[in-house]
């Protein structure tokens, strides 16, 4: 098996070596700047990122707590709508007379 230039294998493509070119520019690219005093840590947005974090993790648990008596309730509603509706069927059927 091998790939093509139209696709290849299955239509499945070779890696581009354009691709890994890019890599290694970016690399290079970083390696020029380390220990130019360019700060490429992510700790000037630690703050930010821990709080919205905290924040997306307290509403996700509210929303846990919330589904429990939200489906109680679903649940609840659905059941006495059957029963109603059951209970109209046998009053409707009572009511006939068969075979007159």
């Amino acid at each position: 098996c091998h790939f093509g230039r139209q696709g290849g294998w299955w239509g499945i493509r070779a890696p581009s070596l354009q691709m890994f070119a890019d890599i290694r520019s970016c690399q290079r690219l970083l390696q020029s700047l380390d220990g130019k005093g360019y700060d490429l840590s992510l700790n000037e947005y630690q703050e930010e990122y821990v709080k919205d974090r905290t924040a997306y993790l307290d509403a996700a648990e509210a929303m846990q707590q919330a589904t429990g008596p939200y489906k109680a309730t679903r649940d609840a509603y659905v059941a006495a709508a059957s029963t109603y509706t059951k209970s109209l069927y046998e009053q409707m059927f009572r009511s006939w007379t068969w075979g007159g």
